[in-house]
């Protein structure tokens, strides 16, 4: 085996010199806040459909029932133990991805909330039944354009059918007997004075 100087392997002495600088002046700039690019993009949304679709086929015939627990925990009808309670015995079975599918869904629905605003109506992958009816949402039409429309509904009606809503009109007119019953409950009864 070779010998090992030991003056080799030991530090160098610490009487080093002072370093010299080149002749150049640094110039020293403070620290500046750093740049913040102001950018207008915001990251597209998520694209829900295809996460929605795999869930809704993995629950399979529960889907009713996990769509309406997790509606009323949303609107905080139920707490965490009771949307437990009605979805956990489908969603976490062994051997499935159906946890991992829900949990996909309502990560990516939190996540588009920091996203632009989706185009207003119904997302195209909204089933039938799920659709609101086209004039539900609908702002109510007022004023003499309402009524020509309702007019000329009414006449395009045969004489025997605008006869019979006629009819229908002249019966209801008496008074409402819920209104009655209300109205008289609403008015004081009289004393009744006894005499001694």
């Amino acid at each position: 085996m070779p010998d090992i100087d030991p003056a080799a392997l030991s530090r160098p002495s610490l009487t080093s010199t002072t370093p010299i600088l080149p002749p150049k002046s640094l110039s020293i700039v403070p620290p500046s806040a750093p740049k913040i690019s102001k950018s207008n993009h915001v990251p597209p949304r998520i694209d829900l459909e295809p996460l929605y679709t795999a869930l809704k086929a993995a629950v399979g015939e529960n889907w009713a029932t996990y769509k309406e627990a997790v509606s009323l925990f949303v609107m905080g009808q139920y707490n965490q133990a009771e949307l437990s309670a009605k979805i956990d015995w489908f969603l976490t079975v062994p051997g499935t991805d159906t946890e991992h599918l829900h949990n996909q869904l309502v990560a990516a629905i939190y996540g588009n909330v920091t996203r632009e605003m989706p185009d207003l109506g119904v997302a195209a992958w909204v089933s039938a039944n799920d659709k609101p009816t086209p004039g539900a949402g609908a702002k109510p039409i007022t004023g003499d354009a309402a009524e020509q429309r309702l007019k000329a509904e009414v006449m395009s009606l045969p004489n025997r059918d605008r006869r019979r809503l006629k009819d229908l009109k002249l019966e209801s007119d008496g008074p409402d007997p819920y209104t009655t019953l209300l109205s008289k409950s609403r008015h004081p009864l009289p004393t009744k004075y006894t005499h001694n």
